[in-house]
């Protein structure tokens, strides 16, 4: 006998090829398997799901497939709240924290500039970024489906869209970001909170206009990049409202930096 399976939202997205437009989908019964693997075998990430119910009962990952049965999968809702325990995800996470993996490795320097705390490396392989997840749970946003079907992710998001400015403004949806009180708070190059530094130690380090027309800025305690702020945030807050113009200019000379070494 069959079971079946009822795949909602954007989810038929993430099916197998052979999969998608089958509505639902019935597949024999013909060995013991949890439906966390039996939803994964049709090519959707646990990570991308946000409820199961089993002939119209909440179910966990764990729950045996048995013939006859009707499973309904339905994505995480948006905005998602992965600081908020729910049956599929219990552990809740302390804050919204990512890691970045080299598929959307320009979104984290994005994010930095928005103000989130981003991990992110690109010498990163995928047992590295599993090992940080365990030492410090996050969300990991990327491109590899196969990535987020590993057992050591428990937070994850596939990253649908292909330019970093997309992806920006998927995350910000994603998890219901509407104001940016943290932006240009961390290094972009490293991640590290950026802490104030009066202007007179700074000096040498600064060009003549920046002397002029600047009084305030932040040092990275780590690689020792300055920084200043310009009119960015009153653009970046712009982004939030779908217009392009904040990234009408390389990305270096938002919140103008100094080299990260002094003369």
């Amino acid at each position: 006998m069959n079971a079946f399976y009822h795949f909602h939202g954007d989810l038929t997205n993430l099916l197998r090829r052979r999969w998608r437009g089958a509505t639902p989908i019935a597949q024999p019964v013909t060995r013991s398997a949890s439906i966390k693997d039996v939803i994964e075998s049709f090519g959707v990430p646990h990570t991308e799901v946000g409820k199961i119910l089993c002939d119209g009962l909440p179910a966990q990952f764990s729950r045996l497939v048995a013939a006859g049965q009707r499973f309904d999968i339905h994505p995480i809702p948006v905005p998602w709240k992965p600081t908020q325990p729910t049956l599929l995800r219990p552990r809740p996470l302390q804050g919204l924290g990512f890691v970045v993996d080299i598929n959307a490795g320009r979104l984290a320097r994005y994010l930095r500039m928005a103000g989130f705390d981003t991990l992110y490396d690109s010498s990163w392989d995928d047992a590295k970024i599993l090992q940080v997840l365990q030492s410090e749970p996050r969300i990991l946003l990327t491109r590899s489906l196969d990535l987020l079907k590993r057992k050591g992710v428990e937070y994850g998001r596939y990253i649908r869209t292909d330019s970093p400015i997309d992806q920006m403004r998927e995350v910000f949806a994603a998890f219901g970001v509407t104001e940016l009180n943290r932006a240009f708070s961390r290094c972009l190059q490293c991640n590290t909170v950026l802490q104030p530094v009066p202007k007179q130690e700074i000096l040498q380090r600064l060009e003549p206009l920046t002397i002029r027309y600047v009084d305030s800025f932040s040092i990275c305690g780590r690689c020792d990049k300055i920084y200043w702020e310009g009119s960015h945030v009153a653009r970046m807050q712009r982004l939030l409202n779908g217009r392009q113009d904040f990234f009408s200019e390389p990305l270096a000379n938002h919140r103008g930096s100094t080299a990260g070494v002094a003369d």
